[in-house]
């Protein structure tokens, strides 16, 4: 069996991609990962294929391992060096231009990266390295919008929301709370985790962020019509699709994310 870890170099694969990298001359390699997230812009169809998430998320960590605030992918890419586990494939000068589109690759491939992990620890793990290397890829500091999606987050998690908070941050956590326990084991998993009225709130909050699509697929398979392995082709097509239409809600109506 492979190994898979939570950390961005923990997995075979990821290992792989790095012996892969280290073929490349170093003032080549800056160059060969932008091929990779350009790849992944371009052709989202060749996930799994010609791509697969943990090199993309061990490729993103290279770039923020250059980067104010990245300081913790850097020492971990020497420790590999040092071990021996790994060649020493740290880019020789800091590599801002590549932060925002390893950020966008890194944020595609991330429900299906995961999506492997069952236990609740290792899945809050996997979380916290995606949240991390978004934010340093990110220039390291959080806005307004970060503050809300964590704060919903963690509503979400506990199932209670604090009288008087705003609509669409209800709605957020509502839709946070299903789509994580998804991400950690599925569609399925989701349903039997999750009372129904929970559900029901998430579909809801889908149809509220305009995700209409996935709100019925959602509902469909709460009614037992349709299975729940078809569940991350719709929620995971393109780039982030939850946190943009957040971000799109908030911007359109700012009074119900509490924002004046």
């Amino acid at each position: 069996m492979g190994t898979f870890g939570t950390d961005p170099f923990s997995s075979d694969g990821a290992m792989d991609f790095l012996e892969e990298l280290a073929e490349q001359p170093p003032d080549g390699r800056a160059a060969e990962l932008e091929r990779l997230f350009l790849l992944v812009r371009n052709q989202p169809d060749l996930l799994g294929r010609e791509f697969f998430p943990d090199e993309v998320v061990a490729a993103a960590a290279i770039v923020a391992a250059t980067l104010p605030f990245g300081r913790q992918f850097s020492e971990r890419l020497e420790s590999l060096a040092e071990n021996d586990l790994a060649p020493d494939v740290r880019l020789g000068a800091p590599a801002p231009r590549l932060a925002s589109i390893a950020r966008e690759a890194l944020l595609f491939v991330a429900g299906p990266w995961q999506q492997g992990w069952v236990d609740d620890t290792d899945a809050a793990e996997a979380r916290d390295t995606i949240a991390e290397l978004s934010r340093v890829l990110a220039g390291g500091g959080l806005d307004e919008l970060d503050h809300i999606w964590n704060e919903a987050t963690d509503s979400g998690a506990d199932g209670e929301m604090p009288e008087g908070t705003p609509p669409g941050i209800e709605h957020l956590a509502s839709l946070l709370r299903v789509y994580n326990s998804a991400m950690s084991g599925g569609l399925g998993f989701a349903l039997e985790v999750n009372e129904p009225f929970h559900v029901r709130r998430a579909i809801n909050a889908l149809r509220y962020f305009g995700l209409t699509e996935t709100a019925s697929f959602v509902e469909e398979a709460l009614n037992g019509e349709s299975p729940g392995d078809a569940f991350f082709a719709p929620v995971d097509h393109g780039i982030d699709p939850i946190g943009r239409a957040f971000r799109t809600k908030a911007a359109e109506f700012p009074t119900d994310f509490g924002r004046a």
